[in-house]
């Protein structure tokens, strides 16, 4: 993407979406991550994918490379996505 992952939240749950940031999906350490339940997370993932504006590859690595290079940087955010996909996975067993 040419922006970051935020816009394309703006495009597919409309300005000011509360998990505009992805965190209560990607980032089981988050205060954000409790806001949502399973359900809830693979709901805002099969919207974001059904948009097909994106690939779940160019969403997680868009998501990873804004918080490790955004001036916020976030280096832990980025790297707790891969707990979060094993967590909603065996969730989905």
């Amino acid at each position: 993407m040419d922006d970051n992952y935020q816009s394309l939240m703006d495009e597919v749950f409309g300005s000011n979406y509360k998990h505009r940031t992805l965190r209560t999906v990607f980032d089981p350490y988050s205060n954000e991550w409790s806001e949502t339940n399973v359900d809830e997370k693979k709901a805002i993932l099969k919207k974001i994918l059904e948009s097909k504006k994106i690939t779940l590859n160019e969403l997680i690595r868009s998501y990873k490379l804004y918080h490790l290079y955004e001036p916020t940087y976030i280096k832990h955010v980025a790297e707790s996505v891969e707990d979060s996909l094993i967590f909603l996975l065996e969730e989905s067993i």
